[in-house]
This record gives C-alpha cells, structure tokens and sequence, in this order.
C-alpha cells in the first residue's frame, strides 16, 4: 500500500546523547513528515539509518508517524540513533530514512485475520550496503 505521506531528515549531528552523556557520541536528526491527505487508520513506521560514504549501514533505528485528528500536514520531529550504545558512528557520513513501512499491521504476519498478507521488509543490519538512488 502506497501512504499519502512523505518523511525526510531535514538535519542531523553527532553528539553525546544528554541523558547518556558518557557513552560517547549519538546520532541526532531531525526529519519532516508532510500529509497530502489523511492516513488510513494506522502507524507508518519507517527505518532511518547512519550510513558511511560507501553507503554501509553503521546502525539503524525507527521512528513512528501516527495520524489522528487534527494532526497538521506538515510535522517537524527529531530523534537519535545510537544512543546508549556502544557503537563506533564516528564514520558517519549521511542519515537515511527507507521508503517501506516496517509495521504490518494490528496482527502478526501469519495471522489469518490479517488477511493482506503484507511481510514488512527486514531492518539493514550493520554492514549492509543500501542502493540509493
């Protein structure tokens, strides 16, 4: 299913995280998301990920974009990847956000009253090379 929904990173910075400061550094970005028309009733849940110059994921995470009434189109948010953990993101060179929608839905995927049979992709492990365009 195609959303009437777009998400991108708007910015992002390395830094310590200032609940986990003494873990090193952490990922902050931010991203906007932009509705051209209400979303059906769900959560759209998209993978962002730091990766090196050669498109190399270092780590990934998600961020969630609820839709409920009188939400604006247009919604600024930010987040972190690589809070908290020990991770080397120093070779961060770009944060991505992915195109499909990780949450399947209300229902495990081998749930017969599911019944769409939508499989969400699997989340890039560290090491994976994305193709982007």
């Amino acid at each position: 299913m195609t959303y009437p929904l777009t998400v991108k990173v708007t910015q992002w910075e390395m830094r310590p995280h200032p609940q986990v400061p003494g873990r090193g550094d952490a990922i902050n970005f931010g991203y906007r998301s932009t509705k051209t028309e209400p979303l059906p009733d769900t959560m759209v849940e998209l993978a962002v990920c730091a990766v090196d110059s050669a498109k190399i994921v270092l780590l990934c995470s998600s961020i969630i974009v609820h839709d409920t009434p009188g939400d604006p189109w247009v919604e600024e948010g930010d987040s972190w990847i690589g809070a908290g953990s020990e991770m080397d993101l120093s070779a961060t060179a770009g944060v991505v956000l992915l195109p499909d929608q990780l949450r399947g839905g209300l229902h495990p995927p081998d749930d017969p009253k599911d019944g769409d049979g939508y499989v969400p992709p699997l989340v890039p492990a560290p090491g994976d090379r994305l193709r982007l365009a």
